[in-house]
């Protein structure tokens, strides 16, 4: 066992990968190619319908003991009308609760015999993304940020969940509830993540920086400080999924931006205690390391910035062009940082966790 800081007993996690000890073991497992189930195969909005007891659904959703509710989902193919039995739950946390929004997370799942041949093959479990107020166009576009940041986040990090936009129409079963359009996107589950990079997905909450591959934390670290997002803790896996490698090293995966700098959503504000005022207010959270140690991750960023500049060049479907345009020009405003010895010690060297987060 194990005794944090802070007094938390933990079991320690076999095999750590500690600084330079383990990076090139875990580094194998960061570059395994990945295969697509059909969902993740194309970019284009697929068209779907949930039919649910919506009126239901919604009102249940502060409880602390979320149900499922059963559901028809619709979908066209190029030939064809699916329809298809499936399940949909309230899930998160801030956005699930009634007096944050009209409008929760949710998950969906169907059984094996019913997906198989379907969209859904492959995938027992989705997220789903829709926006918090489906009303108000606003909350439109930070969905569709969010979904621009986790196309960053692929091409900065092999492992990372998957995304898909979806044009979804909500439809109430008993038909008390008026039918809700919105563009939402769905969001692989950990454990598809893990079969796809022959990972183990864990839960194991405590872990510390040297627990971790230094090279994803680093690129994960960083990601975090670009995009503004200080919503994030390793240790109590908040946004944060964690999986092992066949070697015993363990890699983070970071998710869940809308509480970042890039999305700004007007309900999203730092914590006191880290000493900023609003998200555009770039903080590094991450781990302790010298200008050498920090080379390599600067290195790789500066050789990704073509493809994440695509990402946002192609943006997405219904994302508001000026919106498009003042997100990239903030994010933009890392790439000096990296450039700049003085400034990226002053903004990352000097400010950084030296344990954990």
């Amino acid at each position: 066992m194990k005794r944090t800081p802070a007094g938390i007993v933990i079991a320690i996690m076999r095999g750590p990968v500690r600084a330079a000890a383990g990076t090139c073991a875990v580094a194998a497992a960061l570059v395994l190619p990945a295969g697509a189930q059909q969902l993740f195969r194309g970019v284009a909005p697929v068209e779907i319908t949930l039919t649910t007891n919506l009126r239901d659904l919604l009102r249940e959703r502060d409880s602390t003991e979320l149900k499922w509710f059963g559901a028809e989902m619709a979908y066209r193919t190029d030939t064809a009308e699916v329809r298809m039995p499936a399940e949909l739950r309230a899930r998160g946390h801030f956005r699930r609760q009634t007096r944050n929004c009209s409008f929760p997370p949710l998950s969906l799942r169907s059984s094996k015999a019913v997906r198989d041949g379907t969209l859904l093959q492959g995938n027992p479990r989705l997220k789903v993304v829709t926006p918090c107020r489906p009303a108000a166009s606003e909350y439109q576009q930070y969905i569709l940020v969010e979904y621009l940041l986790y196309r960053m986040y692929a091409e900065i990090n092999p492992v990372h969940h998957r995304t898909r936009l979806a044009n979804i129409t909500y439809r109430d079963s008993t038909e008390r509830v008026k039918p809700i359009g919105v563009t939402a996107f769905l969001l692989e589950i950990e454990e598809e993540i893990a079969d796809e990079h022959g990972l183990k997905f864990v839960e194991q909450k405590g872990a510390l920086w040297d627990d971790v591959s230094a090279e994803a934390l680093d690129r994960l670290a960083l990601f975090q400080y670009w995009v503004g997002n200080t919503d994030w803790s390793l240790a109590a896996l908040h946004n944060i999924s964690l999986f092992q490698t066949p070697e015993g090293g363990f890699i983070p995966v970071a998710y869940d931006f809308d509480w970042s700098g890039a999305v700004h959503a007007r309900y999203s504000t730092p914590q006191a205690s880290l000493g900023i005022r609003d998200t555009r207010d770039r903080l590094h959270r991450g781990p302790c390391r010298t200008a050498e140690q920090w080379a390599p991750t600067i290195a790789y960023y500066e050789s990704r910035r073509a493809a994440v500049d695509s990402v946002w060049a192609q943006g997405a479907p219904g994302l508001d062009a000026k919106r498009r345009d003042e997100v990239k020009r903030w994010l933009d405003g890392f790439w000096p940082v990296l450039s700049d010895a003085r400034r990226f010690k002053r903004e990352i060297i000097d400010n950084c966790q030296k344990l954990g987060n």
